[in-house]
């Protein structure tokens, strides 16, 4: 929000007051009303890349914001998706705000400049904020969140999850993974799927059928060696855990992103 305040009412999250300073993402982009006085009758507006100015169209505004979008791959979209909050709202008076209030200047400046590089600096500037909003913590609302960025808050989990991404061919327990994290196997386990949102096996198995959805759409890399990548002992035993989880074959898969 550069100027002004408006309100934010986005589905199945409830309605926030934004302020000049605040920083809202939205990873799922679920249906949404941005209003003024959220009385008013709503109106669908389609998206721009150009500035749009809605209401009375001369005089000053009373609310300006600069608005923007990201693209997940598409392959993997519902695994970010997923793991992420429905909403994360930064106000001005966050630690934390300041900095993105002055990526978004950086941003704004560089959109209208126009000068040489000027795709490459705003591809740079978006992923910045983009991490910079999602390593961002409430502390009153923080022990509440679930999904991996609450898990690598948690430092016991942090250190598991770093293990598990790091080696995800090896033949994980429970045990082990509590061991990495320095608890018993049975409080790993509560603790992972309390704050993950899912038992640490079912994260894995996410994880690795992730891994190999991105190798079978860039590469086109034998089956077995895909299954040997991700911690599967033949093709076949990685070909069923595959169908099972996506709907369909390891091969079926690749044929219809290249496509």
């Amino acid at each position: 929000m550069l100027e002004g305040s408006c309100f934010l009412d986005v589905d199945g999250v409830g309605v926030v007051k934004l302020e000049e300073g605040d920083f809202v993402l939205i990873p799922a982009l679920p249906g949404f009303t941005m209003a003024s006085d959220l009385s008013i009758k709503p109106k669908a507006i389609k998206a721009t890349h150009s500035a749009i100015r809605h209401g009375t169209q001369d005089g000053p505004p009373t609310m300006r914001q600069l608005g923007g979008y990201f693209r997940f791959d598409r392959t993997n979209a519902h695994l970010v998706v997923r793991f992420l909050p429905s909403l994360i709202h930064i106000r001005r008076d966050d630690p934390g705000a300041a900095r993105l209030h002055r990526i978004a200047e950086l941003i704004s400046e560089e959109t209208g400049a126009r000068r040489p590089g000027r795709d490459l600096i705003l591809e740079r500037l978006v992923e910045v904020l983009l991490v910079e909003s999602l390593r961002f913590r409430r502390a009153e609302t923080a022990s509440q969140e679930k999904g991996l960025l609450a898990g690598l808050a948690d430092p016991a989990l942090a250190r598991a999850l770093r293990r598990m991404h790091d080696d995800v061919a090896r033949r994980w327990t429970v045990a082990d993974l509590g061991r990495t994290a320095g608890m018993s196997r049975a409080a790993f386990a509560e603790r992972f799927t309390r704050t993950v949102g899912m038992p640490p096996m079912e994260y894995l198995l996410e994880w690795r059928i992730a891994i190999a959805k991105d190798v079978l759409r860039r590469d086109r890399t034998p089956l077995s060696e895909v299954a040997e990548m991700i911690g599967y002992q033949s093709a076949s035993a990685f070909s069923t855990a595959f169908t099972r989880h996506a709907g369909c074959s390891p091969s079926g898969f690749a044929r219809s992103t290249r496509t």
